[in-house]
């Protein structure tokens, strides 16, 4: 029956609408004129046109084995599972109690016995018309607890749910106070009555907990139906359909009797809940170790298990890997982490995992080893989104030890996991003014020989013109200079020419950039028609003025031209007077005067002079570059501020929720980390320690330092200065970029995490976790390792279970407590052999994965009971007094 019942549990235990309370044709109130052969069919289509999963067959003072056994085996292929009951007219009160016996269907009728119509042939012996809802069998409700309770010591389970309570022949309507607390005061009741159907006066439940020592059973509904049309009906209350849902994991009895017991956590009466987080839906692989494997993961509480070695840990390790989360810098042995995801995946190995947001929108992201991952939705390729994009809340991760990880940065770390997709937003701001502040600082490295180039220059004009003084003084300057000034009018409209180009190549690329904008048609949509009009107009007037644009730069073309001609006449005219030169060179030409010296004297100062102007503009940027920065700076530490600010909200929000923890957070605080930066980069300068720790003292960082280094010539010798400015400006762009963390410090008890041990710690930070609502998903590699039994379950356990729902848990463990008591509703068991990495899942109410839970958790059968055994012979009672 479960293999069968497969797909509806795929993803672990979930929440079905039940009906405790059903009859048949079987019955003698059910009304029905179709055909035999239709009836299952009918049947099976009504429970499902009212979403009815689960279901309990409970006809007047009689079970038709037959006929249970066609309506079950016709439900489970719709996933509807139905179990074996009755309704019991029990002889006590004034007019009989009606019960819903439910019986272990498997046990009762096994061997070819039928032990559901022995035990009704026994109750009514000696009654006739027994099948008429009113006739009472022979025995009182202590006598049926006792048969009841008779048929369970030899193997055969069952529950009772008291029907229509409030109603004729319901418990609270025959019985009075009195007789009501005197069954009660019999443990078999407490035992077998698990439910109380069709409660109504809610104001009575104050009284019924009284008498029951505020341990009432669980509130179900059932139809009643006596007709076809009645199948799955829900009663009204106050205009409000009353239904049951019940979270189970197999059609099996033990689960449905286990939800009933549980029922503060597996049954909801009215509403069906939901899944409030984004999840990992499953996860597949195609070749490794894990080829042809696929997991489906509840978006609740999933628990892998296996021995050490089974391929738990390495499973987690490649579900990270795929979905992008990088090992944190503290991580505990991160060499092997990585490795357990290049074993499992080997060469060429891919994995599939299925991720579902908030919406209920599904993406699978496939994952090459090695390669970027490719992201589909409706099985199509959203080519380049990130899995940000998708609106999936990155899960929080820790691997194996992580949790008692004592590192320096683990806090920082911790609190960036949990909140950092609020801090993306002025992160992303803080890296673009990075870059902003590494290119002035790039530019302004280019510009910083500008003192020595701009004093070489000058040398070489006046050392130029002092050889100069040489031809004035024998009388040849004047008949040199004509050429001379050629050769600078050249040179200046060859330089004009050049800024006209210049000009030109961006005037069009401003044309070019924006032609196509200008050629495009502005339409909206039709709820702001008129206001896209406006906007139509306003964008045409534009377009006019930019087609002017386009009419200047094609004269400006014609213009360069022009410019170009000019150059070319007076090249001519030069070429000219080549004859002329030639001669004034040939009669001054002796063998102390080289005309061609004169000439080249002249275009050296004449470049040079150039060349001074360009330092010129260079210095003035320098200075607006020098300007630039400390503004960049200003808004750099603006924005390192604005992040602690938004990181600071965050942290009140935490500490103002009810819990043990803690946060301090200090702007600037990790003073460690700057000093530790100060010493790599000023390495081998000889500064002594003692120095490094009044620099700390006195400067927040490097931006105050730059900013200031006045104090420095207190704190340093004259020689460690100039070495310490030389290194400083070496390394701008790493020093001024370079963060100063904020420090941050948890507390649990009052006392900082780091000062308790490594039990307390992993305790503290694991109910942190689950503290965190706004957090979807949560995965963690051995939890309860450092922790006793005692906090997992008072502790963890407990929290876990209020959450579920709202956050999936993804955990790999040794520890029975977590999936038994927690109630996992996936449960993965691991073994690996060497070759391959084998898995089963199953929900925690399969048989199966109840085994594998005793075989790998308990130690066997064998120390399982051994265990119970021992624990029945000291008598906890005995030992509370």
């Amino acid at each position: 029956m479960e293999n069968e019942t497969k797909n509806i549990f795929e993803n672990g235990a979930t929440w079905l609408r039940g009906d405790f309370h059903l009859h048949t044709k079987a019955d003698k109130e059910f009304s029905y004129t179709g055909t035999e052969n239709d009836f299952c069919r009918l049947y099976v289509e009504k429970l499902k046109e009212q979403n009815i999963n689960l279901g309990v067959i409970t006809n007047h003072n009689k079970f038709d084995k037959s006929e249970f056994i066609a309506l079950r085996k016709k439900a489970l292929k719709e996933g509807i599972g139905l179990f074996a009951g009755v309704e019991l007219s029990v002889n006590d009160g004034a007019n009989g109690i009606h019960c819903l016996l439910v019986f272990d269907f498997e046990k009762w009728c096994v061997n070819g016995e039928d032990f559901i119509n022995q035990f009704l042939t026994a109750a009514f012996e000696g009654i006739a018309n027994r099948e008429n809802e009113n006739t009472r069998c022979r025995y009182n409700f202590e006598t049926v607890l006792q048969k009841l309770s008779d048929h369970e010591n030899n193997g055969r389970d069952s529950f009772i749910i008291l029907a229509h309570v409030e109603q004729n022949s319901g418990f609270f309507n025959e019985l009075d106070g009195g007789r009501i607390q005197q069954l009660i005061s019999n443990d078999l009741f407490r035992h077998f009555v698990l439910g109380f159907q069709k409660v109504r006066t809610y104001d009575k439940v104050a009284i019924w907990k009284n008498w029951f020592n505020d341990k009432l059973p669980a509130f179900v509904e059932g139809s009643d139906c006596k007709s076809l049309e009645d199948i799955g009906r829900p009663h009204q209350q106050r205009n409000e359909e009353k239904k049951t849902f019940i979270k189970i994991g197999e059609f099996n009895f033990e689960a449905l009797k286990y939800a009933l017991t549980d029922f503060n956590y597996r049954i909801s009466l009215n509403t069906k809940p939901e899944i409030k987080n984004s999840y990992i839906k499953s996860i597949s692989f195609e070749g490794g170790l894990l080829e042809g494997t696929k997991i489906d993961f509840s978006p609740e509480l999933n628990n892998l298990i296996g021995i050490r070695g089974s391929g738990k840990s390495s499973l987690l390790e490649v579900l990270r890997y795929v979905l992008g989360i990088s090992l944190p810098f503290n991580a505990a042995d991160p060499e092997y982490k990585n490795s357990l995801v290049t074993r499992s995946m080997g060469s060429g190995g891919k994995a599939l995992v299925t991720i579902v947001n908030k919406q209920n929108e599904e993406y699978r992201i496939e994952k090459l080893y090695g390669q970027k991952e490719d992201i589909y939705k409706n099985n199509l390729l959203q080519p380049g989104i990130t899995i940000d994009a998708t609106g999936f809340h990155s899960p929080i991760y820790f691997g194996q030890k992580d949790l008692s990880n004592k590192g320096k940065d683990f806090e920082g770390d911790l609190i960036q996991r949990l909140i950092g997709t609020r801090l993306k937003a002025v992160q992303a701001k803080i890296e673009q003014k990075k870059r902003e502040v590494e290119n002035i600082i790039s530019e302004l490295k280019k510009l910083q020989n500008l003192k020595e180039l701009k004093r070489d220059t000058e040398a070489q004009i006046k050392n130029s013109k002092h050889q100069l003084n040489f031809f004035k003084e024998k009388g040849v300057e004047d008949k040199l200079k004509q050429q001379t000034l050629f050769d600078s009018d050249i040179s200046k409209l060859i330089q004009i020419e050049s800024t006209v180009r210049s000009y030109l190549s961006e005037l069009a690329s401003l044309v070019s950039n924006h032609d196509y904008f200008f050629q495009q048609e502005i339409s909206g949509s039709e709820v702001n028609k008129e206001l896209f009009e406006e906007a139509k107009t306003i964008i045409q007037e534009l377009k006019i003025e930019f087609e002017k644009l386009k009419a200047i730069q094609k004269n400006s073309v014609l213009s360069q031209q022009k410019l170009k001609d000019v150059i070319s006449k007076i090249n001519t005219k030069k070429e000219g007077l080549k004859e002329e030169f030639a001669k004034i060179k040939r009669e001054i030409n002796t063998e102390t005067i080289n005309p061609d010296n004169f000439l080249n004297l002249n275009r050296q100062i004449e470049t040079a002079l150039l060349k001074l102007k360009e330092i010129e503009k260079s210095e003035k940027r320098r200075s607006d570059l020098q300007t630039n920065l400390l503004e960049r700076l200003t808004e750099l530490d603006n924005l390192w501020l604005e992040e602690y600010n938004v990181l600071n909200k965050e942290v009140k929000r935490i500490n103002e929720a009810e819990s043990k923890i803690s946060i301090e957070v200090d702007f600037k605080g990790r003073r460690d980390k700057l000093t530790d930066k100060m010493k790599q980069v000023f390495r081998g300068s000889g500064i002594r320690e003692t120095a490094y720790q009044e620099i700390e003292a006195s400067y927040k960082d490097f931006i105050q330092i730059y900013r200031d280094s006045g104090k420095l010539n207190d704190i340093l010798n004259e020689n460690h200065v100039v070495d310490f400015k030389r290194r400083f400006f070496e390394n701008l762009d790493d020093l001024l970029t370079f963060k100063v963390e904020n420090k941050i410090v948890i507390q649990y008890n009052g006392k900082s995490l780091d000062k308790h041990s490594l039990g307390q710690r992993a305790s503290a930070l694991i109910l942190f976790l689950l503290a965190q609502k706004e957090n979807d998903v949560l995965i963690i590699d051995q939890p309860e390792d450092d922790l006793d039994n005692q906090t997992i379950y008072d502790e963890v356990i407990k929290e876990l279970k209020k959450i579920k729902g709202n956050m999936q848990f993804i955990f790999a463990t040794h520890n029975a407590n977590i999936p038994v008591l927690g109630d996992s509703e996936k449960v993965v068991s691991c073994s690996y052999d060497e070759k391959k990495i084998t898995v089963h899942s199953g929900t925690i109410d399969n048989h199966q994965t109840q085994r594998f839970i005793v075989d790998i958790m308990e130690g066997g059968d064998e120390a399982f009971n051994r265990r119970k055994n021992i624990y029945s012979i000291w008598n906890i009672e005995k030992l509370k007094s």
